[in-house]
């Protein structure tokens, strides 16, 4: 099976003696015949499974822990979703009530303190609160469980719980990425052939997660950029500056470049791109770690 799911096969699989191997899904997609359609994959792992025994890896016991916090990542975004929407609906109530007043008045600076008086009342929205609570304390466990999180995510400053989680939940197993290049471009970090920043462009395939991994990684530059005092947000003053050293004029040609904001972006981009490389090899090496524990043992 491709490199999703949700653990229930290995415990099966454990009870009759059986193994769950997985295989990357741009694998399955690079070794799948081109006369055959992706609604015929069980043929096609079947063969590959035989054939190409190579491509696949064992499913073991830390990988149902990413397999984990991918699930509860999911239920905690849902949890979230849930929340934001009851508040927007009790906000249109809200709004909807002052119209039709029968004083017909606005109360000029008090709309905000209605709303709060409106979420403290409401007990679906309290009852969807704490459950978006309870969701980010298991999911917050099962970061625990993971080295990658206690020896890496953890040590950045400004990488929370909620951007590491969706970061671990969008890389899942690290040695599905053979390369640092393929582990950069399916995070969405890299930079095109040509050299431009990749972006969704008419006829062009955008094969970056985009929902999980860039957005992520958008989010944890913002947060290298209000903490200059941190590590990394110390690189990028020090690319900001490289940049600007390199280009010390603006330039006019159709539209300005290299102002301060252009500046700050190519630096926010080489910060990223540079925290993926670092994440990557470290990555790799605890995993090689666990892989030579697990062997020993």
């Amino acid at each position: 099976r491709p490199a999703r799911g949700d653990g229930e096969e290995r415990e099966m699989s454990e009870t009759v003696g059986a193994r769950v191997l997985r295989i990357p899904p741009g694998v399955l997609s690079d070794n799948r015949p081109t006369e055959r359609d992706k609604k015929e994959d069980a043929l096609t792992l079947a063969e590959l499974v035989r054939n190409r025994p190579e491509l696949f890896y064992p499913t073991v016991i830390r990988d149902r822990k990413f397999i984990s916090v991918r699930g509860l990542l999911k239920e905690r975004l849902d949890a979230m979703k849930d929340r934001i929407a009851c508040e927007q609906r009790l906000r249109q109530r809200m709004i909807g009530e002052i119209f039709r007043s029968e004083e017909g008045r606005y109360p000029e600076g008090k709309l905000e303190d209605l709303f709060d008086e409106k979420k403290a009342s409401s007990a679906r929205l309290k009852a969807l609160e704490k459950d978006e609570a309870e969701r980010d304390h298991a999911l917050l466990e099962a970061l625990k469980k993971l080295n990658v999180y206690t020896e890496l995510f953890e040590l950045v400053e400004g990488c929370g719980p909620a951007l590491a989680s969706r970061i671990i939940a969008c890389i899942g197993i690290i040695h599905q990425f053979p390369t640092k290049a393929k582990f950069k471009a399916y995070l969405g970090v890299h930079c095109t052939s040509d050299g431009r920043f990749p972006r969704r462009r008419k006829g062009e395939r955008a094969n970056w997660n985009e929902e999980l991994g860039r957005k992520a990684f958008f989010l944890l530059g913002d947060q290298f950029n209000r903490r200059p005092k941190s590590v990394w947000g110390q690189k990028l003053l020090e690319y900001k500056k490289k940049f600007r050293e390199k280009h010390p004029e603006e330039v006019v040609n159709g539209k300005k470049r290299y102002t301060n904001g252009h500046i700050l972006k190519m630096a926010l981009w080489r910060t990223r791109t540079k925290f993926a490389e670092w994440l990557y090899v470290e990555w790799k090496r605890l995993e090689e770690r666990e892989s030579a524990v697990e062997k020993a043992a």
